[in-house]
């Protein structure tokens, strides 16, 4: 009961883990094309 107790916690927090990176990476992507996106925009109301 134990062991398997623990194997489950284990394969919880791997599956969280991957979860989070997974969700970070989605978060992370359009920031980054909205950021370079930025300065272009801003030339362009200079001009």
């Amino acid at each position: 009961m134990k062991f398997s107790k623990k194997y489950i916690l284990k394969k919880a927090m791997k599956m969280i883990g991957s979860l989070a990176l997974f969700l970070g990476t989605i978060v992370i992507v359009p920031t980054s094309i909205i950021g370079s996106y930025q300065p272009k925009c801003a030339d362009e109301l200079l001009k």
